[in-house]
């Protein structure tokens, strides 16, 4: 399944999204069955989304306790399902 994660946060600038790049990817290496994708932002930049690869929500939720959001952020979730093949 694929989890896109909403984030209401402004990244600062360059330096704080390498930051926030390499934290992603340590602390999704740290839980088998989820991947981190890619990161897109929104127009007005202060919003972003992670696209993580997900074995099931609760390999999501798992992650998400070792990697909560920015302190006064706001955050939500989709799951999107894979397609099924006929």
């Amino acid at each position: 399944m694929l989890i896109l994660k909403h984030v209401e946060y402004e990244i600062a600038d360059s330096a704080q999204l390498e930051s926030l790049l390499s934290h992603l990817k340590e602390t999704t290496s740290q839980v088998d069955g989820i991947t981190f994708n890619d990161i897109y932002f929104k127009n007005d930049k202060k919003e972003f989304v992670l696209f993580l690869e997900c074995e099931s929500e609760e390999k999501y939720l798992e992650w998400r306790e070792i990697c909560p959001p920015p302190q006064g952020a706001k955050d939500w979730y989709e799951i999107l399902l894979n397609r099924v093949r006929v």
